[in-house]
């Protein structure tokens, strides 16, 4: 049933995303009406750039973990990684080798696309354990100010494939690490660091990005970019909960105008019924179960709709990304390059 929203996620602010969450970051956001995510608070720590907010992935670590009980079995949740994709095939020999672990940040968030990316980890980090662990790789200390360092090993994207990182297939995403005590920002380069550091307001204030962050709300993994193959404007998907019982997901799209928001909250229900994924060649009503939409209106006629997986909590990321998300939300023919065969 598509209805209009008036609650919390209302107000939008940005053309790509932004999120709905507490944390102890919260309160820096001066905003009293706007809901407050773990997301919001990770988006308004990294500065708005053509670099930012060209692609943005996130993930509620801490969440993740607490709700599958530590995420150290053999058997990673499949929601855990989310904003740190450079960095989660490796990260169990991550903290022998560098001090870093990514599983036991708070927060993640990358920015950015390839080659240009830039992650961020938010947490509680032992600044001298990492230290000396990256001084024995090789990496050159570089002091600033508040007790940060940036460590570096190479900059501008050089390679060495003799590396230790790289033969864990973590070819330059290490190459400079800016690290404190509450937060590590790494990249390829410092001055892709710098860019997503510098600027004139946060990324959560961006009217697109920021809008389709509060829509979202408050979930465990989040990817917010900009499709052309689906549309104009930019969209965010959002999952929480554990496989088979409480697991959500959310799409939020920002539209060229009301009537296209309408449109879209009107034809979602009946498309998760009536399709099939191309990808798997079973019929989304099979994947997915209580399709619901909401407009929520906003100067980016923000759309929201959600259902619940019967299986994969990644089963709309993994759509999008083997462009098979477009025909559910679109109604458009799938490509046949894409069909299960």
């Amino acid at each position: 049933m598509a209805r209009r929203g008036s609650g919390a996620c209302a107000a939008l602010s940005v053309v790509i995303a932004s999120g709905c969450g507490t944390s102890d970051a919260a309160k820096n956001d001066d905003d009293s009406k706007r809901p407050r995510t773990a997301l919001v608070t990770a988006l308004r720590q990294v500065q708005d750039t053509h670099l930012t907010r060209g692609w943005i992935e996130f993930g509620d670590v801490a969440g993740v973990r607490s709700r599958s009980g530590g995420g150290s079995s053999s058997k990673r949740d499949p929601l855990l990684g989310y904003g740190e994709p450079k960095l989660a095939d490796a990260a169990a020999l991550l903290p022998d080798l560098t001090g870093i672990d990514p599983f036991a940040a708070r927060t993640a968030l990358s920015v950015g696309r390839p080659p240009d990316p830039v992650g961020f980890l938010y947490g509680s980090f032992n600044t001298t354990a990492i230290g000396s662990k990256l001084r024995k790789l090789g990496y050159t200390k570089h002091g600033l100010a508040d007790g940060e360092a940036t460590w570096v090993i190479r900059d501008h994207h050089k390679i060495d494939e003799k590396d230790p990182l790289a033969q864990l297939g973590i070819v330059t995403a290490l190459n400079v690490v800016r690290v404190s005590s509450r937060h590590i920002v790494y990249g390829g380069a410092s001055a892709d660091i710098d860019q997503a550091l510098t600027g004139t307001r946060p990324l959560a204030d961006n009217e697109a990005v920021g809008g389709i962050a509060d829509c979202l709300g408050q979930v465990e993994a989040a990817q917010i970019g900009l499709d052309l193959k689906i549309a104009a404007t930019p969209l965010g998907i959002g999952a929480s909960g554990s496989p088979g019982t409480d697991a959500t997901q959310v799409i939020c799209m920002t539209t060229a105008s009301q009537d296209a928001a309408e449109a879209i909250a009107s034809a979602w229900p009946g498309r998760v019924k009536s399709t099939t994924s191309a990808l798997s060649a079973e019929p989304w009503s099979n994947l997915l179960t209580q399709p619901r939409a909401e407009v929520i209106g906003g100067p980016y006629h923000v759309v929201r709709l959600t259902a619940r997986p019967t299986g994969s909590t990644r089963v709309l990321f993994d759509a999008w990304t083997s462009e098979d998300l477009g025909p559910l939300l679109t109604g458009a023919k799938p490509d046949p390059e894409t069909s299960a065969r």
